[in-house]
């Protein structure tokens, strides 16, 4: 029998579910308009390339300086910065996904880059509470469509319900929707303002690993955060020593700390600019020996959007590979999963079905389905883990 593909880390959220204040100068609901998108684009690109444009067509000494100045900025700022021709169509894809009207949309386009049976968790998104103003809907109403979504495709999509503490009804949405419409999962999202251990959630987290529902939090220093707060202070909500105390105090809750760190740290890590312990050691490397320690066997961590990234192009080898070394340890190969973070990575050069065949292509068969599919299926308690006692103190 052939193994599934499963995609542990996915949104297909649409901009009426994002504040209206998320980007500044109203640029949320102008950005959904393909041609004032395109306008923009190709203004840049004249701008860059204006310099060029007038040492032409004014022959004169000063105008030729002008020309030499702009030829260089354009060489050494446009072309390699994320207003080249190229980035500013990847935004203009994302931003066209995002403007679409409905999930259901976004879906289609997903599923057309993998085969027939794979399955997708699809995480939402609470945002109102990171200070960047109101949604055109609420957030419910992103439940609502999604639990529609779901069923229209019950084999293909794995909902999961996002969970602010600082929501007050959240704890009357968690039991709707995980208990009474049957989501699967809990998503957090701490970089918008909030600790793993908020009581609302340690609240959750009980009844979650009483009836078998994983929770997945986002765990890198990038993403999107709360507006008032820097993103050294964001790292402080999502940083993975937070969930220490979380994971020996459910020792049968799976965990997923999303991201692997996240690529910065990868970088951080791969260039040895971090220490090897403490608290500003990379957060791949505190993951990673979470995992070999054996401590916290309901623990796992996903790719999702950090293998999109484009290492130094002079590095021997690629993001792949360096997941591959790590895969090669069990005890990390049987607690990763895989996830692209779709939409959010349209906005990087390669595509979903780019970076899956890499993938299966680099780590090979085995590996790959175990973390595409074997992995997933224990994280997701399709499978049962062995059960496990939390640590008692030594007498």
């Amino acid at each position: 029998m052939k193994k599934n593909i499963y995609n542990c880390h996915i949104h297909i959220f649409t901009s009426s579910y994002v504040p209206d204040r998320f980007l500044p100068l109203g640029l949320n609901k102008i950005l959904k308009y393909r041609i004032i998108r395109r306008v923009l684009i190709y203004g840049i690109i004249l701008i860059g390339n204006a310099g060029r444009l007038i040492g032409i067509f004014i022959p004169h000494p000063l105008a030729k300086a002008i020309s030499f100045l702009f030829e260089r900025a354009n060489k050494s700022w446009f072309s390699k910065s994320s207003l080249n021709l190229d980035s500013l169509l990847r935004y203009d894809h994302f931003f066209e996904t995002g403007g679409s009207p409905n999930q259901s949309k976004n879906f289609e386009k997903i599923c057309n880059q993998y085969p027939e049976n794979t399955r997708f968790v699809v995480l939402p998104m609470d945002m109102d509470f990171m200070g960047a103003g109101k949604s055109a809907l609420r957030y419910e109403d992103q439940l609502n469509e999604l639990a529609i979504l779901r069923d229209a495709h019950p084999e293909t999509i794995i909902p999961f319900f996002a969970a602010d503490p600082r929501r007050e009804n959240l704890l009357d949405l968690f039991h709707e929707y995980i208990e009474t419409r049957e989501f699967k999962g809990v998503k957090l999202y701490p970089n918008l303002g909030y600790f793993p251990n908020e009581k609302k959630l340690l609240k959750i987290y009980k009844i979650c690993e009483e009836k078998k529902i994983p929770i997945l939090s986002h765990c890198s220093p990038g993403g999107v955060r709360m507006k008032s707060i820097t993103s050294e202070r964001a790292k402080t909500f999502a940083h993975p020593n937070n969930y220490i105390d979380l994971l020996n105090d459910y020792p049968n809750l799976n965990f997923c700390l999303a991201h692997f760190g996240g690529a910065e740290e990868w970088e951080r890590h791969l260039t040895g600019t971090s220490p090897r312990t403490g608290g500003d050691a990379s957060w791949l490397t505190l993951i990673l020996d979470m995992l070999l320690s054996k401590k916290y066997p309901n623990l796992f961590t996903d790719v999702s959007y950090t293998l999109f990234y484009k290492p130094p192009a002079d590095r021997p080898f690629s993001y792949f590979d360096f997941l591959k070394v790590l895969l090669a340890d069990k005890t990390v190969a049987d607690h990763v999963l895989f996830g692209t973070d779709y939409y959010m990575v349209e906005q990087e050069k390669y595509s979903e079905k780019e970076v899956s065949i890499a993938l299966r292509s680099h780590v090979g068969e085995d590996l790959y389905f175990k973390i595409a599919h074997e992995n997933p299926r224990k994280y997701l308690y399709e499978v049962q883990p062995e059960k496990t006692t939390k640590n008692k103190p030594e007498n």
